[in-house]
């Protein structure tokens, strides 16, 4: 079952693409409510299964590995700085009114590509982040989508998300490579970081198979 679990994602990433193509599929009322219980359930599965702009810097670092280009993981000594990047960019156009639209590479791809409004303001901002995506995964959505950080400030409160099991673990770190959030999964016994996108390739990539999607159990909150 594991090893479905990527070509299937990517299957659920193309058919939201399409929706760019056909407005009404990503944007009709019933997906919208349904993406906002899965953040309160199981976290952030928008931007790991659903978003164009995540999946075509997913399928960017697919072409890159392929083709063998140098990839770089920023280390989690600056990560850990880095990744409030985003959460500051949110603040400061919620509460003080900054203009992001310069910076907004997922609003440009999402609406201005596919409806023949791309500037080359816009064309500039989606050139910096795919080029960038081709070395380092998901730049935007690791320092930069406001979307990702309120729906992972939300998700912090999920129940069900990626246990660990420590007895089976054997700290090969495989799981904190590959993801593509830089979220330290090997770290934790139950996966509730803000920037977690449920993408599964931890779950995916275990070979002790001790990574699964679970329900907290109340002897975790401890």
């Amino acid at each position: 079952m594991r090893k479905w679990i990527q070509p299937l994602r990517f299957l659920v990433q193309a058919c939201f693409m399409a929706g760019l193509i056909i407005p009404w599929l990503a944007h009709s009322e019933p997906v919208a409510k349904g993406l906002f219980w899965t953040v309160l359930v199981v976290g952030v599965f928008f931007c790991g299964w659903v978003c164009p702009f995540g999946a075509v810097q997913d399928w960017l670092a697919w072409i890159a590995r392929k083709i063998h280009l140098p990839r770089f993981q920023i280390p989690w000594k600056y990560q850990r700085f880095l990744q409030l990047s985003r959460y500051i960019w949110a603040g400061l156009i919620t509460f003080a009114g900054v203009h992001y639209a310069f910076l907004s590479a997922r609003f440009y791809f999402n609406d201005n590509l596919f409806h023949n409004m791309l500037t080359w303001t816009s064309g500039l901002t989606l050139a910096t982040f795919l080029i960038i995506g081709l070395f380092v995964d998901r730049p935007f959505c690791n320092y930069f989508c406001m979307k990702g950080a309120m729906d992972g400030l939300m998700s912090i409160i999920r129940p069900i998300s990626i246990k660990r099991d420590n007895k089976l673990c054997i700290h090969c770190h495989l799981c904190d490579r590959i993801c593509p959030m830089n979220v330290r999964v090997e770290h934790t016994n139950f996966v509730r970081h803000p920037n977690c996108i449920n993408c599964m390739k931890c779950v995916g990539v275990c070979p002790k198979k001790c990574l699964s999607l679970r329900l907290m159990q109340l002897r975790e909150r401890k």
